[in-house]
């Protein structure tokens, strides 16, 4: 069995395509509905025609969204990769940081996420 050097994935995927809300948080970029290609524990992939996305950038997610649903869960996530598909399709993966808690959050402002908690 040949292993992969270049794989850095710590969870495995499972390709399951839902629909998923993403809300950029900059106010600037609209929110949008997408489907997803694989989601894993802690990340999701979704294919979109927006091309505001960018490495680095936070976004709040809601997977498997329904709007008539109001017990949903929101993520507080940030996009880790980008490839450009063909015919204008964007891939976007995004690393799911913490629970989004709106009552933590004044206006724009993100609640502060230990990346590398402390023991």
């Amino acid at each position: 069995m040949q292993i992969d050097m270049n794989e850095r994935r710590q969870a495995h995927r499972e390709d399951i395509s839902e629909p998923v809300l993403v809300c950029p948080c900059d106010p600037e970029c609209p929110e949008e509905v997408c489907t997803t290609l694989n989601v894993s524990p802690n990340g999701l992939y979704f294919t979109t025609t927006t091309g505001h996305y960018f490495p680095g950038m936070n976004v709040i997610v809601t997977p498997n969204f329904r709007a008539d649903d109001p017990m949903q869960r929101e993520y507080v996530g940030d996009v880790i990769r980008l490839e450009r598909l063909e015919d204008g399709i964007w891939g976007v993966a995004i690393r799911i940081l913490v629970l989004y808690n709106p009552g933590d959050c004044t206006d724009t402002e993100l609640p502060k996420i230990p990346l590398f908690p402390t023991s």
